[in-house]
């Protein structure tokens, strides 16, 4: 054993002394194209592997690699790498594209479940969301609209055709009503927030609820062209008389406003159709437009309760009676 350190270290103190060591690359890191092109040109110049690596400070395997490459392929680019070879094949793809189209509301787990029973080969979820992501399906919620029947998809399309050569002159005479309800908590859709992982608690990040949603206030009003009229809030469930006790404080002051001309929209509830109501219009010799069923989407002040809304959510009311002065404010400003 000693013989062999002795041996050794006679050896090692024979080596010549010098300062050149080898510039290898970090595994997994590449030659850059420049350094490359002058490996290949000191070749052709007649220098070898040898005196090529010792100039460059590199070692003798990555000089003949790159070499090897040039003389086989003309350059000293890399080829296109494939990547990590697809798990499923083109037939289960084509299986999973099916599954899909055929029930569109089959989850991902389901369907690699059903992928696994037929071919045998264990598929997880997240890759079915990226093969179902590759022939542009994506996971999205399903929109809410009323409930239509053909009935009601003819009424729209005869109002459309009714009403699409009535001029500016007559939409500008037309006085638009609707409920809505007003929550203390924000609205019932769904809301969204940019956070990072951890994130989710914060208070920033956080909904908050109350039980039974904590309070709401159901408000009636009126808009025409020519602004909007009083908000009137809604003491209970309202019914036909209080509806007609409505139209009579608010309703009318408004209509008369737009001259002889105007026109009252309503839609068809219930309480808008009863006999009282119907009774009292006619009375009031109020001219009514016709307007069919399931079709809140017609009506424009849809979006003045948007804009109501957003502008009683800035306000950060805690109570009742403070959503109430929210709400006067925010419908004098509009």
């Amino acid at each position: 054993m000693g013989s062999k350190c002795v041996k050794f270290s006679v050896i090692a103190l024979t080596l010549p002394h010098t300062d050149w060591k080898f510039n290898m690359a970090p595994h997994g890191k590449e030659l850059s194209e420049d350094l490359k092109k002058r490996i290949v040109a000191l070749h052709k110049d007649g220098l070898g592997y040898k005196k090529i690596a010792k100039t460059l400070k590199l070692s003798c395997s990555t000089v003949a690699k790159t070499i090897q490459r040039f003389n086989w392929t003309g350059s000293t680019q890399n080829r296109p790498r494939h990547g990590r070879p697809k798990k499923l094949s083109a037939r289960a793809q084509l299986h999973i594209q099916r599954l899909s189209l055929g029930n569109r509301r089959m989850s991902a787990a389901s369907i690699a479940a059903e992928v696994e029973g037929v071919g045998g080969q264990p598929v997880s979820a997240h890759t079915i969301h990226c093969t179902l992501h590759q022939i542009g399906l994506h996971g999205c919620r399903l929109r809410r609209k009323p409930l239509l029947k053909m009935m009601h998809n003819k009424a729209c399309k005869q109002f459309a055709e009714d009403k699409q050569t009535k001029d500016m002159d007559y939409w500008n005479h037309v006085l638009w009503s609707d409920e809505t309800k007003i929550n203390l908590f924000g609205s019932d859709g769904v809301k969204r927030v940019w956070r990072q992982p951890g994130e989710e608690y914060k208070d920033k990040f956080v909904l908050p609820t109350v039980k039974h949603g904590g309070g709401s206030v159901m408000v009636w009003g009126c808009m025409s062209a020519a602004g909007t009229g009083e908000l009137q809030f809604i003491e209970g469930t309202m019914n036909a008389n209080m509806y007609c006790d409505i139209l009579k404080q608010s309703m009318i002051p408004s209509l008369r406003r737009l001259g002889h001309r105007a026109v009252f929209q309503h839609d068809n509830d219930p309480k808008h159709t009863s006999k009282t109501t119907t009774a009292l219009l006619k009375k009031l010799r109020v001219k009514v437009m016709d307007w069919p069923s399931m079709s809140p989407d017609l009506n424009p002040i849809e979006h003045l309760w948007g804009i109501l809304k957003r502008k009683v959510e800035e306000c950060k009311v805690s109570n009742i009676h403070q959503l109430r002065d929210a709400e006067e404010d925010s419908s004098g400003n509009l």
